[in-house]
């Protein structure tokens, strides 16, 4: 192998190594939301939950061009707890009182109807900052997120 394919390899290797290690972050799905409440609770910190479906095209795009990219950054990890509720039959959670429950049946309970929907949440499960629904464009949603995980640190420490 002559010294310019080698180059050529590790030439290629590097340029595939940044999004194979991006494929790799993932949102963590919401199992317990009492044992994450607690976490919450103890940092000072809101929680962003994102309610979702599998085979939902607009909530794949939320995770892969704005969530992720969050997690990616390690810039939000002392600002805010993500995860994520997937709602599909079936699919269940220990809910903020320490119940199992049916994801369904939860998101019912703030009434969400479409999906992406982010709650900005305290560790008790209030909301503390206005809901997103959907996604149109991503231009401009990482400031609304921003803000809103802004709006719910204060209103949690203001307590």
């Amino acid at each position: 192998m002559t010294p310019f394919r080698l180059i050529q390899i590790v030439y290629v290797l590097i340029l595939t190594a940044g999004p194979v290690a991006a494929d790799t972050v993932t949102l963590q799905q919401a199992v317990d939301l009492r044992q994450l409440g607690e976490r919450a609770e103890k940092r000072g910190i809101p929680i962003l939950l994102m309610v979702s479906q599998y085979h939902c095209g607009f909530c794949e795009r939320m995770k892969q061009e704005v969530l992720h990219p969050m997690l990616l950054s390690n810039d939000y990890s002392d600002q805010v707890l993500m995860r994520e509720l997937l709602i599909d039959p079936g699919e269940t959670l220990t809910n903020f009182e320490g119940r199992p429950e049916a994801a369904e049946s939860f998101s019912s309970r703030y009434q969400v109807r479409v999906t992406p929907t982010l709650l900005f949440l305290d560790g008790k499960g209030n909301e503390m900052a206005e809901r997103m629904r959907g996604i149109n464009t991503v231009d401009y949603l990482l400031f609304y997120i921003e803000d809103a995980i802004e709006t719910a640190t204060r209103k949690m420490a203001d307590r």
